[in-house]
């Protein structure tokens, strides 16, 4: 019987190949070395987000749009100043004369006016008031303007007299002095019973012209 076979194997590689292969290897290595290196991929780089908190005014004012420029002003043209028109004022009427002191019953009293204080008796009761007044108005200018001599008055020249119970407004009255007629404006108050004069105020107007006697029944003579 025969035994086991033991082969060998001898690497019997020649001088010559091994140094083939050392200097591929060189050169390999030399072009490796020559070949650029690749380019590392680009990072993308991360989008950086600032956040800015902001108030209710500052989101309103960001959101308003911009302000227009303002147009330059023009100086504005002042219209010449008009002169304001005077203002006239009516007069102020003059205020009534107000004696304190009643005369008329004084005067009737006198031993003079017997005659007075007989026709007084005969006239109705409006028209004794009304001739109580008279009396009195004549009294009450005497002694005011010592000027005027009133010696007669017609309480109805310009305007009729208004009784109203025992008083009594004459607004358009007359007197004569020294033959000449003047207007006349009073208010006369009677005692209850209408037979004195208890108040009374005056004024007195102006001269009234000649040439309206007529029309206004003034005689020219007492």
């Amino acid at each position: 019987m025969r035994g086991p076979v033991v082969v060998t194997l001898r690497n019997e590689a020649s001088p010559w190949g091994i140094s083939a292969a050392v200097a591929l290897h060189a050169l390999l290595a030399a072009m490796l070395a020559l070949m650029p290196l690749p380019k590392p991929p680009k990072r993308l780089e991360e989008e950086r987000v600032s956040v800015d908190i902001l108030t209710q005014q500052r989101f309103e004012a960001s959101t308003r749009p911009p302000p227009m420029p303002a147009a330059p002003e023009m100086p504005a043209a002042v219209p010449p100043r008009a002169a304001s028109p005077a203002v006239s004022q009516p007069p102020a009427a003059p205020a009534m004369i107000r004696p304190t002191e009643m005369l008329s019953a004084k005067t009737l009293a006198d031993p003079g006016s017997r005659q007075a204080r007989a026709d007084f008796a005969t006239f109705a009761s409006d028209e004794r008031m009304v001739q109580l007044c008279n009396l009195e108005a004549m009294d009450q200018i005497r002694r005011w303007r010592t000027d005027y001599q009133p010696e007669r008055v017609v309480p109805y020249a310009t305007a009729e007299e208004k009784i109203d119970g025992t008083m009594i407004a004459a607004n358009g009255a007359a007197f004569r002095s020294r033959r000449n007629w003047y207007g006349l404006k009073f208010r006369c108050q009677l005692a209850g019973d209408g037979e004195s004069v208890v108040g009374f105020e005056f004024l007195v107007g102006d001269l009234i012209p000649r040439e309206k006697w007529d029309e206004l029944g003034l005689p020219a003579v007492h």
